[in-house]
């Protein structure tokens, strides 16, 4: 009988390496923000809630008509105060295409100034030419420039200078909260203008929370976040609370207040505040 060949010594094999996780953190983090996979149920419902927010003008990414004018009442330090009342109107283009203006009014009493307590008048318009370069129903990415000129009645009014930089918006639906997470990025950098005036270099980084309650209501948590870099980078931060209404058809009137969380003491800070506004929105043409 034949014996059965010995097996050879056995060999095991090495479990294959696993690879590296070399991606870099700031990748990682780029990809969290942008668009992420959801559900054909999350998608037909992200769909639902970026057309209310294209009708109430709460989606920064939007590309329609508006017609607004808001007013706010601001209680800044030491006992100074101030108004402002803006009206905007922003003109859509091709659905793709926007450009926006600004033209405000403003009205401030300072007891503490030196020389002029007070003044009042239009301040600097501002233009806004953007594009919407990403849309989807649950992602869209918004960029564009944003310049503004010295057109104030009064010095006291205004920068004095021309400014122009860069403008981002995006608007990411987050199922987990039915409502859509918003950033907002602006820099301006001054260009021209009045010698004698200071340079303008400030940077805005905004974060907003929009909701949607039924079909007629919204609301939007707001974070502002200013760094001017021509006061050694003094920053500011201020938070707003949004409750606004949809009155008829897409006519809708909301009121915000707010309050200065630090750096009150800067330009476009406060200790609190309170807007209120009316606005109408169109289609695009």
């Amino acid at each position: 009988m034949r014996s059965e060949p010995k097996s050879g010594p056995k060999v095991e094999m090495d479990e294959p390496a696993e690879a590296p996780n070399d991606v870099p953190e700031k990748r990682r983090l780029f990809k969290r923000l942008g668009p992420q996979p959801v559900t054909p149920e999350q998608q037909e419902e992200a769909e639902r809630l970026r057309k209310l927010g294209a009708k109430y003008g709460t989606d920064p990414t939007a590309i329609v008509g508006r017609l607004q004018l808001s007013s706010q009442y601001l209680d800044l330090p030491q006992g100074a105060r101030a108004a402002a009342t803006v009206a905007r109107v922003d003109l859509p283009f091709r659905k793709d295409f926007l450009l926006r203006v600004d033209e405000p009014f403003v009205q401030w009493i300072d007891p503490n100034r030196p020389g002029t307590t007070s003044a009042q008048g239009s301040s600097d318009l501002s233009v806004t030419a953007a594009w919407r370069a990403y849309n989807t129903p649950e992602y869209a990415l918004l960029v564009g420039v944003v310049s503004t000129m010295p057109t104030a009645a009064l010095p006291a009014l205004g920068t004095g200078k021309y400014t122009v930089g860069p403008t981002i918006a995006t608007a990411r639906f987050v199922p987990r909260w039915d409502s859509f997470l918003i950033g907002l990025f602006t820099q301006q950098f001054s260009v021209g203008g009045d010698p004698a005036r200071k340079p303008v270099s400030l940077s805005k980084i905004t974060g907003q929370v929009n909701s949607f309650w039924g079909e007629k209501w919204w609301s939007i948590v707001n974070a502002l976040w200013q760094v001017d870099w021509e006061q050694s980078a003094k920053s500011s931060l201020t938070l707003e609370l949004e409750v606004g209404r949809s009155v008829v058809g897409r006519l809708g009137v909301y009121v915000r207040p707010g309050v200065g969380i630090f750096g009150r003491d800067l330009p476009g800070a406060y200790d609190w505040n309170v807007e209120a506004g009316i606005r109408y929105m169109f289609p695009s043409f």
